[in-house]
């Protein structure tokens, strides 16, 4: 069973990891609408590729903080469990 603490860790890593890959596919579809913009030599397409770039790096950074939440959820099982078995008569 999941302590109160595992359980906000792993809804944590949902929540940053699905806001990550948001932002990630985001940024991609921002990204290509920049390309297509030079492209069609419209003025703004600079500033619509470096917006895309920063939706793509925020996303990576909320699922590089989804992967530790995750990793600090299961350390934190392991040393329950080491607990459990150290403690058991």
């Amino acid at each position: 069973m999941r302590t109160q603490r595992e359980k906000k860790l792993i809804m944590k890593y949902w929540l940053f990891g699905g806001g990550g890959a948001m932002l990630l596919g985001s940024g991609l579809a921002v990204l290509l609408h920049g390309s297509k913009l030079k492209e069609a030599n419209a003025d703004p397409w600079f500033w619509v590729s470096t917006g895309g770039f920063a939706l793509i790096m925020s996303g990576l950074g909320f699922i590089g903080d989804a992967n530790r939440f995750r990793t600090l959820a299961d350390v934190l099982r392991e040393l329950d469990n080491r607990d459990k078995i150290k403690n058991h008569p």
